[in-house]
């Protein structure tokens, strides 16, 4: 799991980028084609006028060429390759803010694996998805039943991601406290143990529902993702049958 530094501890991206004092924005992970990274550049054109904020775009993937394209001389900007495991650590911790975009077909039932990296640096995160999707309950704080640990806004809108970045960027108070409240979001329940622990309490608690039971905890991504399927398969029988 990756371990939290203070949001003022020395490092090494920081340094080496000239971004000491800067509220950095990071994407981190694969760049892909259908992962929605082409709202990246737009957001920062819709920034560049704040002269506090700046994009950190670091991984490569099918995608990345263009990127490269779309962001080209935006001094807002910095671009890096994908970097060796033993610097994760020092490069999450190197965000202000983690972007998560997605685009809207991309309705999730299994969670992006990046978002274990942001939860644990215990920094805040603004994720593009549909309300219904598992990433926004979790980042919302309801899959938990905890507090939210980032900010979501609907999906290809670059005006709410931005307005979303200046609610963040204004307040550092707010910024903590979702950062912390990531932190102890991963701490119960991300890791093998805690993983397998909450998978047992979580098919007990599935198999009790599909049986027509009560529910008596929050509903948790596993489960989540198990009545999403099954409420859309009825749909599909609704409508099949209509």
């Amino acid at each position: 799991m990756v371990k939290p530094q203070p949001v003022n501890a020395p490092n090494r991206f920081r340094s080496e980028l000239n971004l000491q004092g800067k509220i950095v924005l990071l994407y981190s992970g694969n760049m892909g084609n259908k992962q929605g990274l082409e709202i990246l550049p737009p957001l920062a054109t819709a920034l560049r006028n704040d002269p506090r904020v700046h994009f950190l775009f670091c991984g490569d993937g099918a995608f990345r060429p263009q990127l490269d394209t779309m962001a080209a001389g935006m001094e807002n900007v910095t671009l890096l390759p994908l970097q060796p495991l033993n610097a994760l650590n020092d490069l999450l911790n190197c965000a202000d803010i983690h972007l998560l975009p997605q685009r809207a077909d991309a309705a999730d039932l299994v969670m992006p694996s990046k978002l274990t990296g942001m939860l644990s640096s215990g920094r805040p995160m603004i994720v593009t998805a549909a309300e219904d999707t598992q990433v926004a309950a979790v980042v919302k704080g309801i899959a938990s039943g905890g507090r939210a640990c980032g900010l979501v806004v609907p999906t290809e809108n670059v005006a709410a991601f931005a307005h979303a970045v200046r609610t963040l960027a204004d307040d550092a108070g707010l910024r903590a406290e979702l950062g912390q409240a990531a932190r102890e979001y991963a701490e119960g329940h991300i890791g093998t143990e805690k993983v397998m622990e909450q998978f047992e309490r979580d098919l007990a608690d599935a198999v009790r529902e599909y049986r027509g039971g009560t529910p008596i905890r929050p509903l948790t991504p596993f489960r989540f993702a198990i009545v999403d399927r099954r409420r859309n398969r009825r749909a599909r029988t609704v409508i099949t049958n209509a």
